[in-house]
């Protein structure tokens, strides 16, 4: 299990050079299961913000209500795969086992195939570039045409897929050599090959556009997008998104960020607390004493031996002082300050989990 997760994963983050012969091949054979005409207009962008805005604006143009067949396709060619693996694994496996064994079988595979594929791929990077054309075509809304998140269809970044993507299905076929009927393989062969080829696809009536892979994606360790040098995911016309550690930021922010160009009275302004956090991450700092009034209240170290501090400082054009609660998550060891109108460490941690009374001191 764990070298097909990760050769999903590799086909999910893949860059460079977009396998349009294989998309034109098979996306026909999509349609063809969804009981749809192939349309003679196949557009190629170059990156999912052109994508997403050409296409809102083409179905706009058109002006025929629904012809966006994302839905349909989706329908006829996973789902219907991923019903019948799952009928399949009902009648070979679960009606063998007792339900403690099943649930196992179904979680390993799960857990190990498919939540894998997708935690790496599609929470990582589709999230954020899904976000990223959101919010640029929000606009769009007020005519009634842009086009939902059902309307296209996510390509290599759905490898993973919400519920039993390509990686999980052909697990069975690939592995436990499971043979169904000749028209669901055929599906799912087709859905296949259309995912491990191209990035995002919105499917019409009247035309289909698709996206070519990202030029590159660049993340750190532990996965996340990011980079500080360049972008953290960019495309062949040059779009792209810029994060640090998985926090996306926008590219002037980011500049000052990765060269300690921003001041403490700038980073605590921010009200963003995961891009205030990723900010002071970066500053030099020894930059905390040029803060006004700055002041240490209380300091005390919390049960996984971390320290904790109330600090409280005054910012420019603002006439009261700010208090912090600052800390060490315990689960991810990043560091935050969290607004706080206590003074006592323990009482501030409590609060930040909304508890009235001090219970996981002790612990946490």
């Amino acid at each position: 299990m764990p070298a097909y997760r990760d050769m999903w994963i590799e086909k999910g983050l893949k860059t460079g050079e977009t396998d349009w012969d294989t998309f034109d091949k098979y996306m026909p054979i999509c349609y063809e299961a969804a009981g749809l005409v192939y349309p003679k207009n196949v557009v190629r962008v170059q990156s999912p913000l052109v994508g997403g805005l050409a296409a809102s604006i083409a179905q706009a143009i058109l002006q025929k209500k629904g012809d966006a067949v994302g839905g349909a396709v989706d329908d006829a060619v996973r789902d219907a795969v991923r019903d019948a693996v799952d009928g399949a694994v009902d009648d070979a496996v679960r009606d063998a086992v007792d339900d403690a064994v099943r649930d196992a079988v179904d979680d390993a595979v799960g857990d190990a195939v498919n939540d894998a594929v997708r935690d790496a791929v599609r929470d990582a990077v589709d999230g954020a570039v899904d976000d990223a054309v959101d919010i640029l075509i929000k606009t769009l809304k007020k005519t009634g045409q842009v086009l939902s998140w059902h309307c296209w269809l996510g390509g290599q970044f759905w490898v993973g897929g919400w519920y039993w993507g390509v990686a999980f299905v052909n697990f069975f076929f690939d592995i436990c050599k499971l043979k169904l009927s000749k028209d669901i393989m055929k599906r799912a062969l087709a859905y296949r090959k259309v995912c491990e080829s191209v990035n995002y696809i919105w499917p019409n009536r009247d035309f289909v556009m698709v996206c070519a892979r990202p030029k590159k994606i660049n993340r750190d360790d532990r996965g996340r997008p990011h980079s500080e040098t360049e972008k953290s995911i960019e495309y062949p016309d040059g779009w792209g998104l810029y994060h640090l550690h998985g926090v996306k930021l926008e590219k002037e922010w980011w500049e000052k960020i990765v060269k300690d160009q921003m001041s403490p009275d700038e980073i605590f302004a921010i009200d963003n607390i995961e891009h205030r956090r990723i900010a002071y991450e970066y500053m030099d700092k020894t930059k905390m004493k040029q803060l006004k009034d700055y002041k240490v209240l209380d300091e005390q170290i919390d049960g996984k031996g971390n320290p904790m501090k109330i600090i409280s400082f005054t910012v420019q054009k603002m006439d009261e002082p700010l208090k912090f609660y600052n800390c060490i998550c315990p689960s991810t060891g990043r560091e935050y300050f969290i607004g706080t109108d206590k003074n006592n460490c323990l009482e501030a941690k409590n609060a930040s989990f909304g508890l009235d009374k001090v219970e996981y001191a002790d612990e946490w």
